[in-house]
């Protein structure tokens, strides 16, 4: 299992917007990746209830599990474990999942069970001492446009984050989590 703190920004794009960045960075479609997240919660909605999020990430030659934990604003903790194609199988299609450190030392009840998926094409690059991310994601029936920024600590990443922004003309909009995007969007369609 791998375990890290991760500090990031990220901002929604406008599809000019994120269009303008690939363009100023230069970035091809060879350059993006396609990857899907599985979310997966209790009936109870566990997780969400504690602002942790869980999910598996699939991509084209890796199975990631993790779970996210808040530490602070822009900092979460990050357990992840590898698995295999099988593991990665038996979760999408029976919720059936392996033995997992962090999930052993959690308490929670009931089954967990897929809250929704978003398939997300991404590039990265380094920046500033960090990674930016450039996602455009498809979920439920919309799409949206993202760049983030994982730097190695609060103060500078903001400062870099916050230049990057007003370099390239955007507007400073705050992006929630994935999840949050996805089960809001989930909510509104359930009226």
């Amino acid at each position: 299992m791998h375990s890290e703190q991760e500090i990031e920004f990220k901002n929604l794009l406008t599809k000019e917007e994120f269009q303008r960045l690939i363009d100023a960075f230069m970035l091809t479609t060879h350059d993006f990746q396609t990857q899907t997240n599985y979310y997966f919660d209790t009936i109870e909605n566990y997780f969400k209830e504690k602002k942790m999020g869980f999910r598996l990430r699939v991509l084209p030659h890796r199975n990631e599990l993790t779970l996210k934990i808040p530490v602070q604003e822009h900092i979460m903790e990050e357990q992840t474990e590898i698995l295999t194609n099988e593991e990665r199988d038996a979760i999408l299609q029976h919720s059936s999942f392996p033995p997992v450190s962090f999930l052993e030392q959690i308490k929670y009840n009931g089954p967990l069970i897929c809250i929704g998926s978003m398939q997300t094409n991404r590039a990265q690059i380094a920046y500033n001492g960090g990674i930016l991310f450039f996602d455009h994601s498809h979920y439920s029936q919309t799409e949206d446009f993202e760049v983030e920024y994982e730097s190695q600590d609060v103060e500078n990443g903001r400062k870099s984050f916050l230049n990057l922004l007003e370099k390239h003309h955007i507007t400073h909009r705050p992006a929630d989590k994935k999840i949050a995007r996805l089960m809001k969007y989930n909510n509104s369609l359930k009226g």
